[in-house]
């Protein structure tokens, strides 16, 4: 287990970005719950971090692609043209489970 940080600095409907041993993680609180998945978009690699969260959908900032955050599951992908144009579509990312200790977050890479 990795320690991220306090939880307070992640509140109920918002999203942070954490570094641990070189990997971009994503750590969003929906309804009090943590939830923890790669930070990096799958189609090019734009910044989940600076996305948009809503409910628990978080868009990619760089070409639309949307993520649920309790799974990693792609839930929209990025439009015909932008995969014509690269030849790429998001492909599901990967979670970690998170927990809380002593108002501190961890997660289990």
């Amino acid at each position: 287990m990795e320690k991220l940080g306090p939880s307070s600095e992640v509140s109920p409907g918002s999203l942070r970005g954490f570094t641990v041993g070189g990997k971009k993680i994503l750590v969003a609180n929906i309804g009090g719950a943590f939830h923890a998945m790669d930070a990096v978009c799958s189609h090019m690699q734009g910044d989940l971090t600076r996305g948009r969260l809503e409910g628990n959908v978080v868009t990619c900032p760089r070409h639309g692609s949307r993520f649920d955050v309790t799974t990693g599951k792609v839930v929209g992908n990025v439009s015909f043209l932008v995969k014509t144009a690269t030849g790429k579509v998001a492909t599901d990312l990967k979670t970690y489970r998170v927990t809380v200790q002593d108002g501190s977050l961890f997660v289990d890479l």
